[in-house]
């Protein structure tokens, strides 16, 4: 039972609701009956003709598809004999989201682009940006999320220019699932309450369901259990009012997927067979695959794996036809899961390496983590000691990149952002109701008063209209300041957060661990439990752990001063640069001997710079630091100086781990400060960097960082001659 209670916590809750929004199928009946008789009573092969079969052809893309093609195609005949871009286009739009829906995704992207070219032409970026939208959703469902994040940003920015609030959220909405889908949840939860914000100004009870249901969904993943139901309860309860099938069948998911985590399973079937009946109502194929694998799911956590077998093969086949690798991955893996618990190892190790290739291919990081567990443990039971430590790896490499505290701190932050804003429309449309009430109080006593007589009404009349004007005046100006110190106040309070949360990761995760064990030692010396050649054993991690603490000392009360104090004036001097070298030099020799690592320089003896001494001594020693950390044993460090054209530069290069791009980019900022370890476990506070750029620019100096992962990293800072 353990082994599916991890896989549990990946569950499918939700799938990308796309821009095709599926009504009720009653109301759409109605509907076609409707444009039937229309289209009868009109025999003429107009534009009118076009633009009627084009409505039917919509009103049949999600419950008959074949029937929204011949629809499109009769269109778009009529519209080639008339030459009528607008229907061409529209037809070939209309055609695209109905071979989509049947599974043909290349035909779909093909007939997108005739139609976006067609959009461009006659310059309708309405039209532009939906086709862009809807062939980012068909790369979405083949595991190209890079892409339809591209072409997503592409229809946004085109909504945006057009002031497209409704298409706007959409694309915000679409954006979020997929982040969703790259294990990237605090973008996904920005991007889901950006769009909240926006339905709740448009009043759109079904698009507020559908974001209420996607947050619940990325608060599942996260583990927030109470988060997650409720706003999947909030979701239901407008769907229901609504008869919004499409989003009770999310909702009910959700809550479902909740209630197998809580173990309340019987619960959990019920919703999901509810879901699946929604489904099969609406002819939503999507909606009955997800039904069909949170069943599929839930009877492997019951131990009835014949059951569960049975709807993970039906959910295969139905996310067959519409090419959804995602859901294939995840049923090949219940499969997979299923026969092991039924200790047909062999046969479910094929469907789990299965799901697990197709995960690593459309680069899924949730069924990644998933599946690498699941496939340890199947090889632990048959005792692959290779196969097993191999994907144990691969499980806790990417564990602490989905499920880590800063998301968790990310999402409650985003939220706070969201409901701060959110008080603040309500207070502006408080004020400015208070306002429009009391101007209408004024104006009746101003009728009043002028009944007396006409010159007492036109005087009454001239008084009141320039103190409602000085009012309105004083009003608006309460309103601005209150808005400007809810956001210094909010503003305050993000930094004060930051300062905070560095401030007490340092004093408990970088000097207790060390003074505390040092305390201990020191206790078992006095009494005498220790022997000298213990005491010179342990003499060595000790002094490596003072450095480092000294080091962590230097740079915290560095830092809290330039924090605390504002500007740190630097006292500038000509400092020579081979004298600072070589102190620090002496101060890691010991270190860099203990890995083997060959310090070496080339730093001519009359070389100098202006600079604060204090500043450069701090600079050299926070990198050299680094670079003999993330070295490995036997390496390199070499410090070179040169002097060009009125700069004096320093450069520290190492033959360590290197860095990726993405490191790079964040390397002087907080995002990534957690204290990295070096390769032999040496720890960091995470502030040297930080405080080596601010030493930089306070002395009018340049810091320029190359790296290449498993090559090494190059350091060059630059300072005045004078």
């Amino acid at each position: 039972m353990n082994k599916q209670k991890k896989r549990l916590n990946n569950f499918l809750l939700f799938w990308v609701l796309f821009s095709f929004q599926i009504t009720v199928v009653s109301a759409q009946v109605t509907k076609l009956n409707e444009l039937k008789q229309l289209l009868l009573n009109h025999s003429a092969l107009d534009t009118a003709r076009v633009n009627l079969l084009t409505d039917i052809g919509y009103q049949f893309q999600t419950i008959q598809q074949d029937s929204s093609i011949f629809y499109a195609q009769e269109a778009l005949k009529i519209s080639n004999k008339l030459n009528y871009p607008n229907g061409i286009a529209n037809s070939y739009k209309l055609l695209g989201v109905s071979n989509y829906l049947l599974g043909n995704n290349i035909k779909a992207i093909e007939l997108n682009r005739k139609a976006l070219d067609l959009f461009k032409q006659l310059k309708d970026k309405k039209g532009e940006a939906a086709i862009l939208n809807n062939m980012a959703i068909i790369y979405h469902n083949e595991g190209k999320y890079d892409l339809a994040l591209e072409y997503y940003e592409f229809s946004l920015n085109l909504r945006k220019e057009i002031n497209d609030q409704k298409g706007i959220a959409a694309c915000y909405n679409n954006i979020a699932n997929t982040y969703t889908d790259k294990g990237n949840y605090t973008a996904s939860l920005e991007k889901l309450f950006e769009a909240l914000l926006i339905r709740e100004k448009l009043n759109d009870s079904l698009s507020i369901a559908n974001s209420y249901s996607n947050i619940a969904g990325v608060y599942y993943y996260l583990k927030k259990l109470d988060d997650a139901y409720s706003n999947a309860l909030k979701a239901l309860k407008i769907q229901e009012s609504i008869g919004d099938k499409e989003g009770m069948i999310q909702s009910s998911v959700a809550l479902g997927g909740v209630c197998v985590l809580r173990k309340k399973y019987q619960q959990a079937l019920s919703y999901f067979t509810n879901a699946l009946a929604y489904s099969r109502q609406i002819n939503s194929l999507d909606g009955e695959s997800v039904a069909l694998t949170n069943l599929g799911e839930t009877y492997n956590l019951l131990k009835k794996s014949d059951l569960a077998i049975d709807c993970f093969n039906k959910a295969i086949k139905t996310c067959q036809q519409y090419g959804d690798l995602q859901g294939i991955a995840i049923c090949e893996l219940g499969i997979g899961q299923a026969l092991v618990d039924k200790n047909q190892d062999k046969e479910g190790i094929i469907h789990l390496e299965k799901g697990f290739r197709i995960a690593k291919e459309i680069q899924n990081k949730i069924h990644i983590y998933e599946g690498a567990k699941c496939l340890a443990d199947a090889y632990a039971k048959i005792n692959n000691l290779a196969k097993e430590n191999a994907f144990l790896k691969v499980y806790l490499s990417y564990k602490d990149s989905i499920f880590n505290d800063e998301t968790s701190r990310k999402s409650h932050q985003i939220e706070f952002n969201y409901l701060l804003e959110k008080k603040q429309n309500e207070i502006t449309l408080l004020e400015k109701d208070k306002s429009i009430q009391q101007a209408k109080h004024n104006f009746q006593q101003l009728l009043l008063i002028g009944l007396a007589s006409v010159i007492l009404l036109l005087v009454l009349f001239l008084f009141f209209i320039n103190r409602f004007r000085l009012k309105e005046t004083h009003a608006k100006k309460l309103i601005l300041k209150q808005k400007q110190e809810l956001e210094a106040q909010a503003i305050d309070l993000k930094e004060l957060n930051i300062y905070k949360d560095k401030t007490f990761s340092i004093l408990s995760h970088d000097l207790k661990n060390p003074v505390s064990n040092l305390t201990n030692f020191v206790e078992l010396l006095d009494q005498e439990v220790l022997t000298e050649s213990d005491f010179a054993m342990a003499r060595v991690t000790f002094r490596k752990q003072l450095k480092s603490i000294n080091l962590l000392l230097d740079n915290t009360l560095s830092w809290a001063k330039t924090q605390m104090a504002g500007e740190l004036k630097p006292v500038k001097e000509h400092t020579l640069i081979a004298l600072l070298v070589q102190r620090n030099f002496d101060l890691f020799k010991q270190q860099a001997e203990d890995k083997s690592i060959q310090l070496s320089k080339d730093v001519p003896e009359t070389v100098s710079a202006w600079v604060d001494p204090n500043h450069l001594d701090c600079i050299l020693r926070n990198i050299l630091f680094n670079a003999i950390k993330f070295t490995p044993n036997n390496g390199q460090v070499h410090v070179i100086s040169f002097v060009k054209e009125s700069m004096v530069y320093v450069q520290i290069k190492d033959t360590g781990l290197g860095m990726n791009k993405e490191d790079l980019a964040n390397l002087f900022t907080y995002k990534m400060k957690q204290g990295n370890y070096g390769t032999n476990g040496e720890r960091g506070a995470g502030i040297g960097l930080i405080l080596c750029k601010d030493f930089v620019d306070r002395n009018n100096g340049t810091i320029e960082v190359k790296s290449e992962l498993n090559v090494g990293t190059t350091f060059t800072v630059g300072f005045p001659i004078k």
